[in-house]
C-alpha cells in the first residue's frame, strides 16, 4: 500500500503557468486652449468699460452711441467661432433700446463706419445677435463696432438707468 501512495503522489504534476507583461506609453497629450479675450489690452474677466461713448451716455429717443470692441484669440491654441448676446440690466430701459454689431471701428462716438452684421431690437432679455457666428483663428482678432440706439418716441418718465452687457461665447472649431 505504501508503494501505491508513493506512486499516486508521483503522478501529480505542477499546474503552474508562465506569464509575462509589457507596457507601451504614448507621447504627452496636451489639450488645446480656448481663450477668447476682449478689449485693448485684451482681458478675460471684469469686462472692459467701453470708450466713454458707451461708458455713461445720456441717451435720448432717436440717439445712437457707438464704441469699438476688439475680440482676440491671442492666448488660445485652437481656432474658434464666436457668437454675441446682449441684455440690459434694466428690462424697462432695455425694451426701449436696440443694438447693432458692425465691422470696423466707430467713425465717431455716434456711428460705426462698417456694415451692420446683425441687430437686436429690445434688450430687456438676453438675446443672441441673429446670424452672427464669426470665425477667429489662432492669434487672430476681430475689430467690431457696437452701437446702441434708443427708439424714437421712447422717452421714459421718470428717467431710467442701467447697463448693457455683451456676452461673447466661443466654441472650438
Amino acid at each position: 500500500m505504501s508503494i501505491g501512495i508513493v506512486l499516486g503522489l508521483g503522478a501529480v504534476g505542477t499546474l503552474a503557468a508562465w506569464s509575462d507583461s509589457a507596457t507601451a506609453t504614448s507621447g504627452v497629450f496636451t489639450t488645446g486652449r480656448l481663450d477668447i479675450k476682449v478689449g485693448t489690452p485684451a482681458i478675460d474677466n471684469n469686462p472692459p468699460v467701453f470708450a466713454t461713448t458707451l461708458a455713461n451716455p445720456a441717451i435720448f429717443p432717436g440717439d445712437t452711441v457707438a464704441a469699438g470692441l476688439l475680440i482676440s484669440n491671442a492666448a488660445g491654441s485652437v481656432a474658434n467661432t464666436y457668437t454675441i448676446s446682449v441684455v440690459a440690466s434694466n428690462a424697462d430701459l432695455g425694451n426701449r433700446l436696440s443694438s447693432s454689431v458692425h465691422t470696423g471701428v466707430p467713425s465717431s462716438g455716434v456711428a460705426c463706419s462698417g456694415a451692420a452684421i446683425s441687430t437686436v431690437t429690445g434688450l430687456g432679455a438676453s438675446t443672441p445677435f441673429p446670424a452672427l457666428n464669426r470665425s477667429l483663428p489662432v492669434n487672430g482678432s476681430d475689430q467690431l463696432c457696437i452701437s446702441v440706439t434708443m427708439t424714437a418716441g421712447a422717452q421714459p418718465s421718470p428717467a431710467l438707468s442701467g447697463t448693457v452687457t455683451y456676452t461673447i461665447t466661443a466654441t472650438s472649431t
